[in-house]
């Protein structure tokens, strides 16, 4: 008698299985999205460490020009390029040199005009811009979004 009042689908299929397919098809929509967002997550990290990495690149170009053995521009640059073959073994010495750029400044942000960092007295400050093309690293090369082409950073020294 209890059994008669039971009633079972005439279909012979259980209630709510019709979900498997609305759930495989929000599957298909959303893995893309997923792997959109991943992948843009994935180039701000290396974006932001680029930057930490020419910050530092910066500021070790800085404490290396503010040393009184340190006589040239060509010094700094030198010692920064060797800094970012180091950060980037990757990369091939004509990639970087294409991709990196570096200024040596006095105190008002003019180019010491003779390149001899002897001619700036001591405890005035040397600053010293680094500029790297973000794309030369890069591993989705050639999207052009939020600006990110390039990376810049100074940090300033006080010549001993």
């Amino acid at each position: 008698m209890i059994l008669k009042l039971i009633k079972r689908p005439r279909s012979g299929r259980t209630v709510g299985s019709n979900r498997h397919g609305a759930a495989t098809v929000e599957t298909a929509m959303l893995i893309p999205l997923l792997i959109l967002v991943s992948l843009g997550a994935t180039d701000v990290a290396q974006y932001i460490n680029l930057a930490q990495s020419i910050t530092n690149a910066a500021r070790h170009g800085a404490r290396f020009a503010a040393k009184d053995t340190t006589q040239t521009v060509e010094q700094v640059e030198r010692e920064v390029e060797r800094v970012f073959a180091d950060l980037f073994p990757q990369c091939t010495a004509d990639e970087l040199e294409s991709a990196l750029v570096i200024g040596v400044t006095d105190l008002n942000g003019g180019v010491i005009g003779s390149g001899m960092l002897e001619d700036i007295s001591s405890g005035n400050p040397v600053a010293v811009q680094v500029q790297f093309d973000f794309d030369a690293i890069r591993w989705l090369k050639g999207w052009e979004y939020f600006g990110f082409d390039f990376v810049r950073s100074e940090a300033i020294g006080r010549r001993e």
